[in-house]
């Protein structure tokens, strides 16, 4: 079918051309780009894309289209994809979602200002379409295009050593029409590749390592805190089961109190774990000591990776690791269960590092809009890093810095 009439197929009434654009630009004519908003794509264009997704396991949560609308149930309207077409071949998908997400000034761990920011935040590390100058030429060009639609492009987690970071320093388009910020320095992105079995990887750890963290899972199962029970959760009907037990650890963390995290946003959880247990991709795990709930994992299996989401334990057991020993039991249980190829551990933390098997480097990058109030935003948040590095390294010379993050932490997990 050309082209245009598979656009045309894909227009509800009332749709106009503008909606569903098809353009290529000059200089670009290999290539060609049509922008589509989710609750609008007709079943033709949903199935090419499924299609195109099934054969590329690069992203496969976030470039896949079943995920996405089960996941972002409700928000649809705000869902946008780019689907860049070659000789009218489809070549790949760059999903967006639209959303109001405010940028904070942190000193430390408090919040000294928060200002509005609509974003518009690629759904995965990069676009899904193919490594080509031409080809992101054609996509920032449309979206510098959606004049209104948002103050900044949000871009989470970029590899350092991907066709995107490349791009993003060098091209004269997105100097052109955007200011890129840059607001943390590069972090491992951590994974844990799973070979052999898992004595296998546990001979990965020094002799030392293995001793202890063995030694605390030991100690946990033999009931140091009461007689200990390790519960998986995959199916709809445990969705209430995992659920209410977990917000209740959540809500003893300083994450929910602290910066309203962890678990707080409940109904929406309930929502996403439903929809991914009805589709066999719910995989969460609950750790009980002594019949008490201590330790929770939301995590999800699509495909051949499995992505953590969340992880939380009470704070008054912390001496006893429960979080640690959960997590090593969920490994251990990932190897002999419906084995994933990787563990997607997702951002950087020193006890993630431990566990890991590899990483690559990655940063988020603002691309902001010209304007007043933008510069304001970005470069207010930029003096706010600037002074938590320098009161940081102030306070670790007076060896300081890790017993005040305690105590503030324990205020507001207690409080």
């Amino acid at each position: 079918m050309p082209l245009a009439q598979k656009i045309a197929g894909n227009m509800t009434p009332g749709k106009t051309m503008t909606e569903t654009a098809l353009a290529t630009e000059p200089g670009t004519d290999q290539y060609s780009i049509q922008r589509v908003r989710s609750n609008s794509a007709g079943e033709p264009l949903l199935t090419d894309w499924k299609a195109f997704a099934a054969g590329s396991a690069s992203e496969p949560m976030m470039h896949n289209p079943d995920w996405l609308q089960g996941y972002f149930a409700g928000q649809l309207e705000k869902l946008s994809a780019y689907f860049v077409y070659q000789s009218g071949s489809l070549q790949g998908v760059a999903p967006f979602l639209s959303r109001d997400w405010p940028l904070k000034w942190h000193l430390g761990e408090l919040t000294a200002a928060q200002f509005p920011l609509r974003r518009l935040r690629l759904l995965g590390a990069t676009p899904g379409i193919p490594e080509d100058a031409s080809a992101y030429d054609l996509l920032f060009t449309e979206l510098a295009k959606q004049k209104n639609a948002f103050d900044a492009i949000y871009l989470e987690g970029v590899p350092l050593d991907s066709f995107l970071w490349n791009y993003l320093k060098t091209s004269t388009l997105v100097h052109e029409h955007f200011r890129a910020y840059f607001p943390d320095l590069p972090l491992p992105h951590l994974q844990l590749r799973f070979r052999g079995s898992f004595s296998d990887y546990m001979k990965k750890f020094s002799p030392k390592q293995r001793k202890n963290l063995l030694r605390q899972v030991t100690k946990i199962r033999e009931g140091i805190v009461g007689e200990m029970r390790f519960e998986q959760y995959t199916r709809p009907d445990q969705v209430p089961l995992f659920l209410e037990p977990a917000v209740e650890i959540s809500k003893k963390t300083y994450q929910w109190k602290l910066h309203h995290r962890g678990l707080s946003a409940t109904e929406l959880l309930r929502q996403r774990l439903l929809f991914a247990a009805e589709n066999s991709w719910m995989r969460c795990y609950l750790l009980f000591c002594g019949g008490t709930p201590c330790a929770f994992l939301v995590g999800y299996q699509c495909g051949s990776r499995f992505v953590i989401d969340e992880i939380g334990f009470d704070p008054t057991l912390s001496k006893f690791s429960p979080g640690t020993s959960l997590h090593l039991m969920v490994i251990e249980d990932l190897f002999n269960r419906n084995r994933p190829e990787v563990y997607d551990l997702g951002v950087y933390n020193r006890y993630k590092e431990v566990l890991s098997t590899e990483s690559y480097l990655e940063s988020n990058v603002f691309l902001f809009r010209p304007g007043a109030y933008l510069r304001l935003v970005q470069e207010g948040h930029r003096a706010c890093q600037l002074a938590t590095k320098t009161i940081s390294a102030f306070m670790d010379g007076l060896r300081l810095k890790s017993a005040l993050k305690k105590i503030i932490r324990a205020q507001n997990s207690s409080s």
